[in-house]
């Protein structure tokens, strides 16, 4: 007779391997074909800079998840750049989120998502010349590959939204990073989570079977 408990820890580790193989984060390098290709998909409709960024972004890939650092100021009231007209009563951020419902979809399927989002407070000091560092919200946004960003950048229809993230944002600053230490955490909570179900599910079942012997 096989046994229940068994085959629920087996299907709770084919789940966790399903998940664990979907998130990615340590895959192959783009190929100099690739390159290439989203080298021609940006030379369609952007400058010579942005292409050149594209491909030094592109060709130095080494297949894994990175993390992009967003800096934004905001608006300090939204304004198209179509000159359409925007709700009195709305501020630069409400505007953002829609831009951020429409395209969440296609970020998440592409296993990318906010490790940790901070509002500034002040700048107690710095050293050197820097621009301006009234930044009003910092994002750390985790991406599986830069193959899985320039998919979503170039070959998807976010530009069609884009123009509320331009309404709501007075400057904004992303900064492709290198990882230098493992994001193992993200991985272990659904781990972790799984696990607990597993004994949850392995309580209530021998409950219930010591209960029919009564």
């Amino acid at each position: 007779m096989i046994n229940p408990s068994l085959v629920r820890w087996l299907v709770i580790a084919l789940i966790y391997a399903t998940f664990h193989f979907w998130y990615g984060g340590n895959g192959n390098p783009m190929t100099p074909d690739e390159v290439e290709h989203y080298v021609s998909l940006a030379g369609k409709n952007g400058n010579s800079e942005r292409v050149q960024k594209i491909r030094e972004f592109a060709s130095t890939d080494d297949g894994k998840e990175y993390v992009a650092v967003n800096l934004n100021k905001y608006r300090e009231k939204p304004a198209y750049r179509d000159g359409r007209p925007v709700d009195p009563g709305a501020t630069s951020r409400q505007i953002e989120r829609i831009y951020q419902t429409k395209v969440g979809p296609e970020i998440l399927i592409r296993t990318s998502h906010p490790l940790i989002s901070v509002t500034p407070i002040t700048t107690l000091g710095s050293t050197g010349d820097f621009e301006p560092t009234d930044w009003e919200f910092i994002s750390f946004i985790r991406y599986r590959s830069r193959r899985d960003f320039l998919d979503f950048l170039l070959t998807t229809n976010w530009g069609d939204d884009v123009e509320h993230k331009w309404a709501a944002l007075e400057r904004n600053q992303h900064l492709p990073s290198v990882t230098q230490m493992s994001l193992v955490v993200v991985r272990l909570v659904p781990f972790l989570l799984l696990v607990c179900i597993g004994l949850i599910l392995d309580r209530i079942f021998d409950r219930a079977r010591r209960i029919q012997k009564d």
